[in-house]
């Protein structure tokens, strides 16, 4: 969706919150309190480099053509990394190789699948446009 700046930063700030509230009320897992942290450190360097540009107020445009191609890509992606986990983690799992629960296995997928998804996004997103 384009919305401003500010909103898209108001709306990323949850993710942290929400990490945060995981580790601290459910979770007390330390990969949790590791997200959590570089969750914070992405915002504050969105935040730092909205207010650099001055951009607080403007449309950020994220759904052109360009964009919604890389977005697509980098959810095949993910779709694919996310069943071979899964499958791999099942037979892990299965055999007591680990001793992670599945709920545990499938949350803590989620949250590296969601932050895997936006780096390869962003990274394409970044990479077209210093070849323009």
């Amino acid at each position: 969706m384009n919305v401003s700046y500010r909103t898209n930063f108001i709306l990323r700030m949850g993710i942290p919150l929400f990490l945060f509230i995981s580790y601290f009320f459910i979770s007390h897992s330390k990969l949790t309190l590791i997200i959590a942290v570089l969750a914070t450190i992405q915002v504050i360097a969105f935040g730092l480099d909205i207010h650099r540009k001055g951009n607080w107020y403007k449309i950020n445009l994220q759904h052109d053509q360009r964009t919604r191609y890389n977005t697509l890509f980098a959810g095949n992606l993910n779709y694919w990394f996310t069943i071979l986990v899964l499958f791999i983690g099942t037979l892990l799992i299965q055999n007591s190789i680990i001793s992670i629960t599945y709920p545990k296995l499938i949350g803590y997928l989620i949250l590296i699948s969601l932050i895997l998804r936006w780096m390869i996004r962003d990274y394409l997103n970044n990479q077209a446009e210093t070849e323009d």
